[in-house]
């Protein structure tokens, strides 16, 4: 199965740390996709087009998407995320706020800050304050983390020629629910 990595961005130019967190995606083996969430984003999308070693961008264009606000984002990636073998995300103040909601969704264990990649479910994180490295192994089904970008090598920002796909499906957690016809 293929991995998605969520960019990191601000609706005009991708950050470096998703350029780390598609060099720890290389490192799983597998073909790589990146999800460009925004509004207005299509710069974005051009540049995630151009990295080496990601083979399809996935973007999702809509206002709901323009602060990538995980109470919407985290939505859209687990239903993305049920056709992935690992959801990947830089380990910033967005991804740690992302993706504990998206393995909740999924029903899966969530790995903080991994910094090595020994096989497709196991990698070393830090634990007690990064005194101590551990070795952690998911057994989950998918894989959902944060990548400490400090610990993986970026990959190139140019030389690739990714295929851009739109998605049409917007989630809004802020919409009101359906209220009932009659009450029991």
């Amino acid at each position: 199965m293929a991995i998605l990595v969520i960019a990191e961005h601000d609706n005009r130019t991708l950050k470096g740390a998703t350029l780390n967190t598609l060099g720890a995606a290389a490192l799983l083996g597998g073909e790589v996709h990146l999800l460009v969430a925004g509004l207005a984003c299509g710069a974005v999308a051009a540049q995630a087009a151009a990295i080496p070693g990601v083979s399809k961008v996935l973007v999702a264009d809509a206002a709901v998407y323009e602060h990538q606000l995980a109470e919407n984002l985290s939505r859209l990636v687990a239903a993305l995320g049920k056709t992935y073998s690992h959801l990947l995300a830089p380990a910033g103040s967005a991804g740690k706020n992302l993706m504990p909601r998206v393995a909740a969704l999924l029903d899966v264990a969530q790995l903080s800050d991994i910094v090595g990649v020994v096989s497709p479910n196991t990698f070393r994180r830090p634990i007690y304050a990064g005194n101590a490295i551990v070795t952690v192994q998911s057994l989950d089904p998918v894989v959902v983390a944060t990548v400490r970008a400090s610990a993986f090598d970026p990959l190139p920002a140019e030389g690739g020629s990714a295929t851009i796909g739109s998605l049409g499906t917007v989630y809004n957690a802020f919409e009101p629910a359906p209220v009932a016809d009659f009450m029991i």
